[in-house]
């Protein structure tokens, strides 16, 4: 995959295991984290928090959630200047031509139950 030729699979499964160690503690305080934040506490790798590699392993960390049947962690992951995930967050989801307000509401909706699904304490890896 090109957007990840500097690293090996070995290390971009260890970077998407941090993030996900990093956003599961977030998600049991019921938080949320700006992209730059969510960067610079990775420590297997700097990735920029606007390079193609970080967006990627948000996208994979969460397409691995959906086919093990947990609930997405991207939820968590927001802009700095308006709170809310950036339109990377949208674009795979049924919110396709919806008002501001629906996206928000899908997103708060999507937050709730990623903090729901991550604070039992039987499903931490």
């Amino acid at each position: 995959m090109a957007t990840r030729a500097r690293f090996s699979e070995a290390d971009w499964a260890a970077l998407k295991d941090e993030m996900r160690a990093i956003l599961i503690g977030l998600a049991r305080a019921r938080q949320t984290i700006a992209y730059s934040d969510l960067a610079g506490l990775l420590t297997g790798a700097y990735v920029h928090h606007r390079a193609p590699d970080f967006h990627r392993l948000i996208t994979d960390m969460s397409q691995d959630d959906e086919r093990a049947g947990r609930a997405s962690l991207a939820a968590l992951v927001v802009r700095k200047d308006s709170g809310v995930p950036g339109a990377g967050f949208f674009a795979h989801t049924p919110v396709d031509g919806a008002t501001m307000a629906e996206m928000e509401a899908y997103w708060r909706a999507e937050f709730e139950r990623a903090c729901d699904f991550w604070s039992d304490d039987a499903r931490l890896p």
